[in-house]
């Protein structure tokens, strides 16, 4: 009995920690493995654990402690960055999903961004930001965010720096 509590334990907790989210699910899937592609998954309960950590503003605490899972592709090596777009690959599985909503989109020449939502309430559940072109990189939170405070926070004047906090 001392050893199948640990073991059901460990089951159920990968049975809620998993779960499919269309085009991130695949893109993870296709390059965590590759060389220079950094992937990252964090799930809520080291985020929640960071915002306890630091000085930090309050609104930048809440916002920290109502994401649940954030994960990242990037593709860090050059020479895969001018043979793939990520965009490109994975935009239209990601907007047939008909939870996802584009909230914004940016085409340049030579980089391509999306940022999908999916909202329920008056709450951010899903954030997915897609970058595809001379950098590729798929950024993916879930959570309970508030949108008012990204508001307070986000900065998308700034063109050296994407989605730049504020200070």
């Amino acid at each position: 009995m001392k050893r199948i509590l640990p073991l059901l334990a460990l089951f159920v907790f990968l049975l809620t920690s998993c779960s499919y989210e269309p085009g991130v699910s695949e893109a993870f899937n296709k390059y965590r493995f590759k060389d220079g592609v950094v992937t990252i998954s964090v799930p809520g309960w080291l985020v929640h654990l960071a915002a306890n950590m630091g000085e930090l503003e309050e609104s930048e605490r809440e916002i920290l402690e109502s994401i649940d899972k954030v994960k990242v592709i990037a593709v860090e090596d050059d020479h895969l960055n001018q043979k793939i777009n990520l965009h490109e690959e994975f935009y239209s599985r990601i907007s047939q999903n008909e939870d996802f909503e584009e909230l914004m989109v940016v085409r340049e020449e030579d980089q391509n961004v999306t940022i999908f939502g999916k909202m329920d309430d008056d709450v951010i559940k899903e954030l997915l930001i897609l970058v595809g072109g001379e950098d590729n990189a798929l950024i993916y939170v879930k959570g309970e965010i508030r949108p008012e405070l990204l508001n307070d926070k986000v900065d998308l004047t700034d063109p050296n720096r994407f989605l730049s906090f504020k200070h």
